[in-house]
C-alpha cells in the first residue's frame, strides 16, 4: 500500500489495542451512555477517536478529522463536510456501538480521506478478526489478513433477481419508500442487517451480500465503505436521482448492489413495487 495507507491503517489497529479491544466486554456501567434512544456511546469511542484525530491530521498537512463523536458534542461540525476545498478524514471509531455494548464481535473502526467533496481513501478495520479492507480510488479494493493481501471484485453477480440476499434498512426511510422495499423484500432472500456498516460494506466487497439500503448518510459511516463498495466493482446510488453517493449528501434513498452491472435491474423492480 501507499505509504499513507500503511500509515493509517497501522494507526487504526494499533488504536483497536490501546482503546477498543481492552475494553471489549468489559465495559463498566459508567462506560456507556445513550445519545439517543438506541444510539450508545461508549468510553470506547470517545478514547478512540480523541487517539486518532491528532494522528491523522499530521499525516496530511491541513486536513480536519470529522469525527463522529466530535460531532455528537457540536453539531455544527458537520457542515464541514459540505466545504469543498476541505481536506477531511471521517472517522468512526466504533461502528456498530450498540453491538459493541452487547458483547457481539460485530464492530470496526472506519476512516476515509475525502478531498473536493469525494471519498479518495477508505480503510475499514475489524478488530476481533483482525481483518483489513482498504480502496483507494483507481486502486482497486484489497483484503489484508494474516500477513497476505488479495484484492477483492465483487461483480460478476448471476444469481436470477428472486434469488439475491441482501438486507434492506427501512428504519429512516420516508413512508413510499419504506414500503416499496418492503414489498420488494417479499421477492428476495432477506436476510438480518448486521447493524454494521463496517461489517456491511466488507461483506458486499466480499461477494457474500448482493444488496442492501440506506437512507441516513452519515459521512463515517458511509464514505469509507462506499469507496471500498466502488472499487470492489459495485455500486451505491439514489434510487431518486440514480447519481451515485457523496459524503455531503446525508439523507436519501440509497441502493448498494455488490454488482454496478446489475443495479438498474434491482433499482428497476423496487420503484415498481
Amino acid at each position: 500500500m501507499p505509504p499513507v495507507m500503511d500509515a493509517v491503517a497501522d494507526l487504526m489497529k494499533e488504536v483497536a489495542a490501546l482503546e477498543i479491544m481492552p475494553r471489549f466486554r468489559l465495559l463498566a456501567e459508567g462506560d456507556i451512555k445513550e445519545k439517543s434512544k438506541n444510539d450508545f456511546v461508549t468510553i470506547a469511542d470517545r478514547r478512540a477517536e480523541e487517539w486518532l484525530t491528532p494522528r491523522l491530521e499530521a499525516l496530511v498537512p491541513g486536513s480536519r478529522v470529522l469525527g463522529e463523536e466530535a460531532v455528537a458534542d457540536d453539531p455544527a461540525r458537520l457542515d464541514l463536510v459540505r466545504d469543498e476545498d476541505a481536506v477531511i478524514w471521517t472517522v468512526d471509531p466504533v461502528d456498530g456501538t450498540g453491538n459493541f455494548v452487547a458483547g457481539s464481535e460485530t464492530f470496526g473502526v472506519m476512516v476515509a480521506l475525502i478531498r473536493q467533496g469525494i471519498s479518495v481513501q477508505g480503510w475499514i478495520y475489524l478488530p476481533v478478526s483482525k481483518k483489513l479492507v482498504t480502496a483507494e480510488r483507481g486502486g482497486g479494493c484489497w483484503l489484508h489478513q494474516d500477513g497476505e493481501s488479495r484484492r477483492l471484485d465483487s461483480e460478476g453477480l448471476s444469481a436470477p433477481l428472486d434469488e439475491l440476499r441482501g438486507s434492506l434498512n427501512v428504519n429512516f426511510m420516508p413512508p413510499s419508500w419504506k414500503e416499496r422495499l418492503l414489498r420488494f423484500a417479499e421477492g428476495v432472500k432477506r436476510i438480518p442487517s448486521e447493524n454494521c456498516s463496517a461489517f456491511e460494506y466488507t461483506l458486499m466487497a466480499q461477494g457474500l451480500k448482493d444488496f442492501t439500503t440506506y437512507y441516513r448518510m452519515m459521512p463515517w459511516d458511509h464514505a469509507p465503505g462506499s469507496l471500498i463498495l466502488e472499487e470492489a466493482g459495485g455500486a451505491i446510488r439514489s434510487l431518486e436521482t440514480g447519481l451515485a453517493y457523496r459524503p455531503a449528501l446525508l439523507a436519501m434513498p440509497y441502493l448498494l448492489v455488490r454488482d454496478a452491472a446489475r443495479w438498474e435491474e434491482v433499482a428497476k423492480a423496487i420503484k415498481a413495487r
